[in-house]
């Protein structure tokens, strides 16, 4: 495997680890009634489909070097897409979406997403 990859593996790791210690803890701290499975699902999920997109773009950087921002924004779209999919309709089985349920995927994806950009940035460079 890569070396770039197991790098970025590590950093998205270490971000939501600590990410979901401080998410865990704050919907404790206020009783909230989101099950744990479905914010361990959120973060699973979102370093999956992160560690994905990454991979395709080292992958691509070898190649094909200039579709790199396609991949990456091809990569957010399909989180949408399961955001969608998936985590709305069992967000919507009560009728509402509470901003607790919004942020169980969406904290994960924003660390994500932050621990993306800054890798594709990094490739960017070295491609250059």
């Amino acid at each position: 495997m890569d070396k770039k990859v197991i790098s970025f593996a590590l950093q998205l790791t270490g971000a939501l680890l600590l990410l979901a210690l401080l998410h865990i803890g704050f919907l404790f701290a206020r009783k909230s009634s989101i099950p744990l499975d479905l914010i361990l699902m959120g973060y699973l999920l979102n370093f999956a489909m992160a560690m994905g997109i990454y991979y395709t773009m080292v992958s691509l950087a070898k190649k094909q070097n200039k579709n790199l921002g396609f991949v990456f924004l091809f990569g957010s779209t399909l989180k949408f897409a399961v955001y969608f999919l998936i985590f709305n309709p069992l967000f919507m089985q009560d009728g509402s979406l509470s901003k607790l349920e919004f942020f169980t995927f969406f904290i994960p994806y924003i660390a994500c997403l932050v621990v993306e950009t800054l890798a594709l940035v990094k490739l960017l460079k070295e491609i250059d």
